[in-house]
C-alpha cells in the first residue's frame, strides 16, 4: 500500500511516502501498521513514541489517540478524506452550523451561527441559550452525545431561550453546512479616525477570497487602525494565514520571512522558509490588534507570531490556545481505504526564531468574551476593550458579561470549531 501526504490544515506541503504493500490482512490491520510506521518517521516527537503492537487497536483513530505524546500533543488525530476535503476545499462540514460555550454555572449559549444554518434562517443568533436537546438538559459531559454523530439526517429538537426571555422550540436536521469564514466586518468612524473590524472564523481555501473582499473595503475606506477578531478561530491552512499576514503587513518583495518550518531530525531536508507576498489590498499599519481566546489556535497564532518582528501586535481578551505546531495529512491511494492520518509533523518559528508558545500567547489586556452581545456592537466587552486600548472613548461596556468556555468536538471537528 502507498500512502500519500495530502496538503492540509495548519502548515502544509505535498510529499509522497511509501509504506507496506497490501496483502491478505484486513484493511485496518494494514493501515494500523502503516500509521505506526509513518508516525515513527514523520511525527515531531517520534523519539518519544511508546512501543506498541499497532494491531492491538481496532482502527488507526484509536491507535493515534493512544500513542500521541500528550503533553504536549493535544492535536494529532485521524479522520476521513471525504470529511477533510469537504472542510478545507469546499468549506463544508456535516452539522447544524453553530458554535457554543458553557458559562461557569453550566448554561449553554450560542456564540455564532453560520448563514447557511437552519438556525440562522429561524432567527437564532449569538446570545441565545440552549436549555434542552430532545428534552434533556445539556451539560459539558453529555453535550456531544446529545447532539449525535456528524452524519446527515441526524434530527434533534432544541429548546431555546431568546435574549428577551422567550422560550421557543425548533427541530433541526444535520446536513452540509457552507461556512462563511468572515462572520462579520465593519468600519467605525470615531472623530475622523477609521477603525476596521472583522471576525474571522477559519483559514480554509474559501477564506482567501473573503479576506480579499474585506481588505479591499478597508483599503477603500482608508482605515487608520485594524482589529482582527480571532476569538473562535481554531486554525487552518498556512497559505491563508500567510495571506492574512500579507494583508496586514505591506511588503514590496518576496524576501521578507513570514516563518520557517522546523521538522524532526529525520526530516530536516524539509525545513524551509515562508515569505510574505505583495498584495494590492495590503494595508499600511503601524500596529494591529487581535482579539483572542483559548480557542485562538494554530494558524491564528502563526499569523500573530509572524507579524511580531515587523509591527506592533497587541492582544485583547484571553491567552491563546498554544499550538505552535502543524500537521501533514497522510492518505492511502487505495480508494477502499478512506482513513486520513493527521499527526503533528513540524513547528514554525518567526523571523526572530521565536515560537514554542505551548502555553499560549499572553494578552496585553484581559477581557471577557461577551457572548450575550452581537459581534460588532461597541459595548461588547472584548471589542470595547480593544477600542479603549486604541485611545477611543465609547459608551460603557456591557455589564452582564460572564466567563465562558467554548466547547468543540474532537479531531477534525475541534479544528472546525462548530457543531
Amino acid at each position: 500500500m502507498k500512502n500519500k501526504i495530502i496538503a492540509l490544515f495548519a502548515l502544509t506541503a505535498l510529499l509522497i511516502l511509501t509504506s507496506c504493500e497490501k496483502n491478505d490482512q484486513s484493511s485496518n490491520a494494514i493501515i494500523n501498521k502503516s500509521t505506526y510506521e509513518l508516525m515513527k518517521e514523520w511525527y515531531f516527537w517520534y523519539d518519544q513514541l511508546p512501543e506498541v503492537d499497532p494491531n492491538s487497536y481496532p482502527d488507526p483513530k484509536a491507535l493515534v489517540e493512544a500513542i500521541r505524546v500528550n503533553p504536549p500533543d493535544r492535536w494529532s488525530y485521524v479522520t476521513t478524506k471525504q470529511e477533510h476535503d469537504a472542510y478545507y476545499k469546499q468549506a463544508e462540514y456535516i452539522g447544524f452550523g453553530f458554535g457554543t460555550a458553557f458559562t461557569e454555572d453550566f448554561k449553554l449559549y450560542i456564540t455564532f451561527v453560520f448563514k447557511s444554518s437552519q438556525l440562522y434562517a429561524a432567527g437564532i443568533r449569538r446570545g441565545w441559550e440552549i436549555i434542552g436537546i430532545d428534552g434533556q438538559t445539556p451539560t459539558p459531559d453529555n453535550y456531544a452525545d446529545l447532539l449525535g454523530p456528524a452524519e446527515e439526517g441526524v434530527t434533534k429538537t432544541f429548546t431555546f431561550k431568546s435574549p428577551e426571555g422567550n422560550i421557543v422550540e425548533h427541530t433541526f436536521v444535520k446536513g452540509p453546512i457552507d461556512i462563511n469564514t468572515v462572520l462579520m466586518d465593519t468600519v467605525y468612524n470615531f472623530n475622523e479616525k477609521k477603525v476596521g473590524y472583522f471576525v474571522l472564523k477559519s483559514f480554509v481555501e474559501k477564506t482567501a477570497s473573503e479576506l480579499e473582499i474585506v481588505f479591499q473595503k478597508f483599503k477603500n475606506e482608508n482605515v487608520d487602525e485594524l482589529i482582527c477578531d480571532l476569538r473562535y478561530n481554531t486554525g487552518g491552512l498556512v497559505s491563508v494565514s500567510k495571506l492574512l499576514g500579507s494583508l496586514l503587513y505591506q511588503v514590496s518583495d518576496t524576501n521578507t520571512v513570514f516563518g520557517s518550518y522546523v521538522h524532526n531530525d529525520k526530516k530536516t531536508e524539509n525545513n524551509s522558509s515562508i515569505y510574505f507576498k505583495p498584495n494590492a489590498n495590503a494595508l499600511v499599519l503601524d500596529r494591529v490588534l487581535f482579539i483572542t481566546t483559548e480557542n485562538t489556535a494554530s494558524a491564528s497564532e502563526l499569523v500573530i507570531n509572524a507579524l511580531k518582528p515587523y509591527i506592533t501586535v497587541s492582544l485583547i481578551g484571553s491567552r491563546t490556545h498554544g499550538k505552535p505546531v502543524g500537521m501533514y495529512s497522510f492518505a492511502s491511494d487505495d480508494p477502499t481505504i478512506d482513513w486520513l492520518i493527521v499527526p503533528v509533523c513540524f513547528t514554525i518559528r518567526n523571523a526572530k526564531n521565536e515560537g514554542d508558545y505551548y502555553d499560549g500567547i499572553p494578552v496585553d489586556v484581559e477581557a471577557d468574551d461577551d457572548i450575550f452581545t452581537p459581534f460588532g456592537e461597541i459595548t461588547e466587552n472584548s471589542l470595547n476593550s480593544a477600542l479603549t486600548y486604541l485611545g477611543i472613548s465609547t459608551s460603557k461596556v456591557s455589564k452582564h458579561t460572564v466567563k465562558s468556555k467554548a466547547i468543540t468536538g474532537k479531531g477534525l471537528y475541534e479544528e472546525i470549531g462548530a457543531w
